[in-house]
């Protein structure tokens, strides 16, 4: 340091600013030297001189990639050894006041570069400067123009969900393509990506940032896009294409928004616009501003709508809010899509509902009135209007929430329930909204064809939350039809037994069995829910594969045990009984269990030929023709046809050459040769495989359009061809008879006794 080694590097720069090699050893250089300091004074000393912002401020070529990513690094590293004591030698000041910033200014114009590296290189350089303790840096960032980077922040997150929008219509075209799922994908991650950071920028120590946040949000991306595409598509044909997204995209969006920010100001607002029919919560500057922590002293009579559209940045980030959101009815359009034959727009919904119970930054009130309020919580504030009697519905939800105590910049200045009304947070409407709710949660229970599994989990966890808090029932009416229903899944699950899979059933019913009823008791929603836009990978009958396919069929009993299994739960739950750890499966007696003496069914084992093996004839290869003995194995709800070739040194003995699943087998003589015996052999992916899955992989076997095996065995003559066949139609009952057994707690009518 004592060497002037920043001044020499310096030079160095300056006399060969052309050459990028030279640029780019000097940012590595620098950033593996600030990294690696440990001494505070030779930190002081590296980033004095003014040296330091030299080199930030720098004109190189960001057209060299290289050179971008090395730069990059250098800023970040520089952002790592930031605080309050090192800040000050990155800024210049006038009268005690940051006039330049070029670390914070320089990495920002990066924000929204096309490389993903860089985008979360700046993001990670701009939060080590927002928990800079310095009021200063706090103020400098919040004041214009550099404030105005927080609007195009949410102006990039708004083209991103655009663009999201065209991948969703573009996958939901072509679901095979793996290119466009991966495009999907990488979206979706940098729309969590983005969310999660507009979250670290409200939860930093800038307390302005949450109210110019919450204010960007609201009236940048919420207000004038998410709500307004909440309606149906035929409500919007004259609104322009920039304007709206899907139904789909718009719910995904604020599920994900409420899912991942818990600031109360932002919840609140969007729940609160979701209340009003006849416009949007319009955020003024009075609402949110707060004289500590908001630095811009504006009209009281602005809103913050009409403030972007004035504001020197607004000319290309501004929006009408309160036109594109009147007569917005979000709570009724909601329940609109829970019956919906749409399975994902009804998933998207449900899981909306789910992210509102699950913020807890929602006022209680707010819950109340889109009709969601948990019962336990409901009974709570039944219980305290009780005990103050005379008092409003509006004083007892003022004693009941958690809102009282929060500050007065946290949401519109402590008085958003008169934004909505009294009429909307009534006693009497609430309850209104809360049986609407139950209504169509019980109609989605009850819809035939049934949605998918997922759907009636988080449809059966969220009737649970609120079902009344003493009784856990609901009425006979809706019992008898949530049995109608059941009654319809069992009949579909005894058309499984007498399919190709019928032996698998029972493992499928213990699998699925745990995860159903963890669903019921905990939400499922994944991390970031990207199963809501998904292709969908329900049976797709269009696919070069025959309805009798053991890959179709396989696919269908999977969904109808999953379809009984979350039927048969909630019923026990919903009169108020509790669930077993593992499945009523029945225990196959000792007789049933069947006992062979064959060890193994490998192909290659050797064994004794049982006296029960039939002669027969079958070529594994053309033109070639094997003696073989057919033996059928079963061993309770396990079966197993072999194909087994004599010993050429003991004939009593011999090889395993063959082996298929019995269940499927479906025995056939042929009917031009009567010697012939016909047997389907069943894909080998097991739909076991994809239990407790929301959906297969697009590489699946399902994909690869697979198709079922065959064997044509010959025997001697037809009486022998058709003992075969009736030997093997007398096994595979005998097996559908013991799986039948096992699950037959599932098959009786009155299905409640465990």
């Amino acid at each position: 340091m004592e060497k002037q080694v920043m001044a020499t590097f310096v030079r160095i720069l300056k006399s060969s600013s052309k050459t990028t090699t030279v640029a780019v050893q000097l940012l590595q250089t620098l950033s593996i030297m600030i990294q690696n300091i440990r001494s505070e004074h030779a930190i002081y000393y590296l980033f004095s001189n003014e040296y330091i912002n030299y080199l930030i401020t720098f004109p190189f070529n960001f057209q060299n990639e290289e050179l971008l990513a090395y730069y990059i690094i250098f800023l970040r590293t520089i952002s790592m050894k930031l605080d309050r004591n090192t800040v000050s030698f990155f800024i210049k000041t006038n009268n005690e006041e940051v006039v330049s910033f070029p670390l914070y200014t320089e990495a920002i114009k990066f924000f929204h570069h096309e490389e993903g590296m860089v985008r979360i290189a700046v993001r990670t350089i701009t939060l080590s400067v927002y928990r800079v303790d310095d009021e200063s840096i706090r103020t400098f960032v919040t004041n214009p123009p550099i404030v105005d980077y927080f609007s195009d922040l949410i102006v990039f997150l708004r083209k991103q969900s655009h663009a999201l929008d065209g991948l969703v219509t573009e996958v939901s075209k072509y679901p095979d393509s793996g290119q466009l799922r991966g495009r999907l994908e990488g979206a979706i991650a940098e729309i969590g990506d983005l969310l999660y950071y507009c979250n670290d920028i409200i939860n930093s120590n800038v307390p302005a940032l949450k109210s110019i946040m919450t204010k960007n949000i609201m009236n940048s991306l919420v207000l004038p896009l998410l709500l307004p595409s909440l309606r149906p598509v035929d409500e919007c044909a004259t609104t322009p294409s920039d304007e709206r997204v899907s139904t789909l995209t718009s719910l995904y969006f604020l599920l994900r928004l409420l899912h991942i920010v818990h600031h109360k100001a932002l919840v609140n607002s969007i729940g609160a616009s979701l209340l009003r029919t006849d416009q949007a919560v319009a955020l003024d500057h009075e609402q949110l501003q707060n004289s500590e922590c908001f630095p811009h002293q504006l009209s009281e009579a602005e809103t913050l709508g009409d403030e972007a559209s004035e504001s020197g940045a607004g000319t290309a980030n501004s929006f009408e809010v309160s036109s594109s959101s009147r007569a917005l009815d979000g709570r009724t359009m909601l329940l609109s899509y829970l019956l919906s034959n749409d399975d994902k727009l009804v998933m998207a919904s449900l899981c909306l509902s789910v992210s509102f119970l699950h913020n807890e930054a929602l006022d209680e009130s707010l819950l109340d009135a889109l009709g969601i309020l948990p019962r336990r919580k409901r009974h709570k504030k039944l219980l305290l209007q009780q005990l103050i009697g005379g008092k409003s519905d509006k004083e007892v939800d003022r004693l009941f929430s958690p809102s009282l105590d929060r500050p007065r910049d946290d949401f519109m200045s402590d008085n958003w329930e008169n934004h909505l009304g009294d009429d909307l947070l009534s006693g009497s409407t609430t309850l209104k909204h809360r049986s609407q709710m139950l209504e169509a949660l019980l109609k989605l229970m009850c819809r035939r064809p049934p949605p998918y599994s997922e759907v009636l989990w988080q449809a059966g966890w969220l009737l649970r939350q609120l079902l009344p808090y003493h009784e856990h029932k609901i009425s006979d009416t809706h019992m008898s039809l949530l049995n109608d229903v059941y009654t319809a899944a069992q009949q579909e699950l005894s058309v499984e037994l007498t399919d190709c899979w019928a032996d698998i059933i029972p493992a499928v019913i213990a699998e699925e069995w745990k995860f159903c009823r963890k669903a019921l008791d905990t939400p499922f929603l994944q991390k970031d829910a990207s199963f809501v836009l998904m292709p969908s990978t329900q049976i797709n009958t269009e696919e070069n594969l025959p309805v009798t396919s053991s890959i179709l069929v396989g696919e269908r009993m999977l969904a109808s045990v999953k379809t009984l299994m979350v039927l048969y739960q909630i019923r026990i739950l919903l009169v108020g009984s509790t669930l077993t750890e593992t499945p009523p499966l029945v225990e196959l007696p000792e007789d049933m269990r069947g006992q062979h003496p064959i060890p193994s069914t490998k192909i290659g084992t050797e064994l004794d030929i049982s006296d029960d093996a039939m002669l027969c004839r079958v070529s594994f290869e053309r033109g070639k023709e094997r003696c073989v003995h057919l033996v059928v194995v079963l061993r309770g709800t396990t079966g197993s046809l072999l194909l087994i070739e004599d010993n050429s040194s003991d004939q009593r003995r011999g090889l395993i050459r063959g082996t298929a699943p019995l269940a499927g087998s479906d025995p056939r003589i042929d009917e031009k040769h009567a010697t012939w015996l016909h047997l389907r052999i069943r894909s080998p992916h097991q739909p076991l495989a994809d239990v407790g899955k929301r959906g297969l992989p697009k590489t699946s076997p399902r994909n690869k359009n697979l198709v079922d095996g065959r064997w044509v065995l010959a025997f001697e003559d037809a009486e022998a061809c058709k003992h075969a066949c009736l030997f093997i139609q007398n096994k595979l009952a005998n097996l559908r008879d013991a799986v039948s057994l096992i699950v037959s707690a599932f098959l009786t009518k009155d299905s409640l006794q465990q």
